[in-house]
């Protein structure tokens, strides 16, 4: 499950309901106290905990704190209320969109104490009769069944949903009718109310929340380097393997408890039995496991990490990153959704892009969501326009959201201006940058990056791409070639540029041709002899670099032409995958989704794991070598 969209109500800066798109990858962006920070301290709320009275919005307009998210991805089928698995859809809980909608409501008292509810806004059926039918547990409806003596030929009693379905169907000749409501699932519900036990159930499917400050201050009881090995036991709590364990101990303490209880209830009893019948042994909390283990970093002295200097506390923050990355290539991990406050802030530009990086590289991996805000517009040109959200505030002083793509799905083209013009762009003081290249988009600099450093550890006259200040990458991908190459949109810059894209496309050919018709001697386009950049690649390097995943793959060969990327991912789907390429999802929209990460996954792994196990003579075999060296020869030119 994971999330799709968030609404925020008489929130801080949100008076009025806002939505914000949230996808794989979300960057929020804007000036300092727009409301950036607010978006993730209220998922932070909805997830984990409960606002205060001064997160109510001044505007507000009824005393209420109203945070929705609404999530897609949804399970086929999960265990509610019964041990027997049934769907939110059978159970009439999706909204209009076939998404899970949950809006958690915080009414604040003029004392200033805080109460929380959560509905479900679904389209449920319009038949008043059904409206507590989630309200009863299998008892009460089983005689409820009875009184409306439906003939049970062929229903099931043992099994609630069955029950429920027999009496929904008893109310509609054929299509059940339904309206959009709320069913109220947590929130001052009666102890012998089934929903408070389906919410339970519900919540296990919900994504972890996790939030950073990776520069806050730190003390004992509160500190950012102890956030990690938090979500460390709160992920390893929501596995599969660990959660039967869990069950049963908790099952058996409360067995023997109640037994206790029931007990000291009996001799009650004997002394008083007016008092005992009004009492009865209850557990009102789930129990909360997290808070039970702790888990702490120290040196081989002793010394808490959060005593150590914050450049070592950032390298543990970033290096927690990179394991979950790794740890997600191979497992079945819960999902989670991290999010991170201000990574730049204080810190070193080459901790800024690592860390970005490995949040970009974490949001692509299975069951895994990013969030992080910033107010440096450099970071976005490292972010593709469609994770871009921009914070501002309109006219009137109201907190809005603004997505890098439209609701077409065609790229918002003013957002970066926007975002330049309100925040402005760093300069780079020193001016260093001499050559522009021009590739499509990340992998493709990942990969010119990695083959330059093999064919300079070969010769070292050579030109490596990598950390060299004098050279700078602009991903051109999708619609926004037209715009650098057609409008000549940085030909004032004094920067010679090369272009190289791939072959598969033939509007990139007829554009290397266009740019190099111009005859400006400062401009150079390639288009690769092969497919993409990928088909340089050895099979003997992608089957040792899927090896050392622990995934093993048997590529036997890489044709000239082919789509490399694809063969690979289909290659690792079956071999990790229990269903077909084409089967994964019976939605159309959703299964081209879940190809798209895959093949995304694919090359992200190909232009950085997949080189580093080519070898010169492999290049050479694949007829890589003497181009690669002449495109980087050719950027050496126009360097100083």
């Amino acid at each position: 499950m994971k999330l799709n969209k968030v609404k925020l109500k008489n929130f801080r800066g949100y008076s009025k309901e806002t939505e914000i798109l949230i996808e794989d990858l979300n960057v929020l962006i804007g000036r300092n106290d727009v409301g950036k920070s607010s978006i993730l301290e209220a998922l932070d709320i909805f997830f984990n905990g409960k606002p205060d009275k001064n997160d109510l919005s001044i505007d507000h307009d009824n005393s209420q704190v109203e945070i929705t998210c609404i999530f897609n991805d949804i399970p086929e089928s999960l265990i509610l209320d019964d041990t027997v698995k049934t769907s939110l859809k059978d159970e009439f809980l999706l909204n209009k969109e076939g998404n899970l909608e949950i809006k958690k409501k915080f009414p604040i008292s003029r004392t200033g104490s805080v109460s929380e509810e959560s509905v479900i806004i679904c389209e449920h059926p319009d038949n008043p009769k059904l409206e507590d039918l989630l309200s009863k547990k299998r008892t009460t409806l089983k005689l409820f069944f009875e009184e409306l003596k439906i003939d049970d030929k062929g229903v099931n009693r043992t099994k609630s949903k069955e029950i429920r379905k027999a009496i929904r169907q008893h109310f509609y000749e054929d299509e059940i009718q339904t309206e959009t409501k709320e069913i109220k699932i947590d929130g001052k519900l009666d102890n012998e109310d089934n929903k408070k036990k389906i919410w339970t159930n519900l919540k296990k499917y919900l994504p972890l929340f996790s939030l950073f400050f990776v520069d806050k201050p730190l003390n004992d009881q509160d500190s950012d380097i102890q956030d990690p090995m938090k979500e460390i036991i709160k992920e390893v709590l929501k596995r599969d393997e660990i959660q039967p364990l869990l069950d049963t101990l908790k099952n058996a303490v409360q067995d023997a408890s109640t037994a206790m209880a029931d007990e000291t209830i009996e001799k009650l009893n004997e002394l008083d039995s007016e008092l005992a019948e009004t009492l009865k042994s209850n557990f009102p909390k789930e129990p909360t496991w997290n808070s039970i283990f702790k888990l702490t970093l120290e040196d081989n002295r002793g010394v808490p990490l959060n005593k150590r200097g914050s450049g070592m506390r950032r390298l543990v923050l970033l290096s927690f990153f990179r394991a979950q990355i790794e740890k997600r290539r191979t497992a079945n991990a819960p999902n989670i959704i991290y999010a991170l406050e201000e990574p730049e802030t204080s810190q070193h530009p080459d901790f800024q892009i690592m860390i970005v990086n490995a949040l970009k590289e974490l949001s692509e991996t299975e069951n895994a969501q990013v969030l992080f805000t910033t107010h440096n517009s450099n970071l976005a040109k490292e972010i593709s326009k469609s994770s871009l959200r921009y914070i501002y505030k309109d006219e009137q002083g109201e907190n809005q959201v603004e997505n890098g793509t439209n609701d077409d799905g065609t790229d918002n083209e003013n957002i970066i201006d926007r975002i330049i013009e309100t925040l402005g762009a760093l300069p780079d003081p020193k001016n260093k940058v001499q050559c522009l290249i021009f590739v499509e988009g990340e992998n493709d600099i990942n990969g010119l990056i990695n083959y330059s450093k093999l064919l300079n550890a070969h010769d070292s006259e050579i030109l490596n791409l990598e950390n060299n200040e004098k050279i700078a990458f602009i991903p051109t991908g999708g619609s926004q070639l037209k715009y650098y190459i057609e409008k000549k949109y940085l030909d004032g810059l004094i920067q010679a540029q090369v272009h190289i894209y791939d072959s598969d496309v033939a509007y990139y050919i007829q554009s290397i041709k266009d740019l190099n018709a111009e005859g400006n001697p400062n401009k150079v386009g390639y288009n690769t002899s092969k497919l993409e950049l990928e088909n340089f690649l050895h099979p003997d390097a992608i089957n040792e670099c899927y090896k050392e995943l622990n995934i093993p793959i048997e590529i036997t060969e890489v044709l000239d032409r082919e789509d490399v990327p694809k063969k690979v991912a289909k290659a690792v789907h079956n071999t990790n995958g229990d269903t077909e390429w084409e089967k994964m999802h019976p939605d159309k929209a959703k299964l081209a989704e879940k190809q798209k990460k895959k093949l995304s996954k694919a090359k992200r792994q190909l232009n950085n794991l997949a080189i580093e196990k080519m070898t010169i003579e492999r290049l050479k075999e694949r007829d890589g070598f003497d181009e690669i060296k002449d495109w980087l020869n050719k950027i050496k030119t126009f360097l100083n």
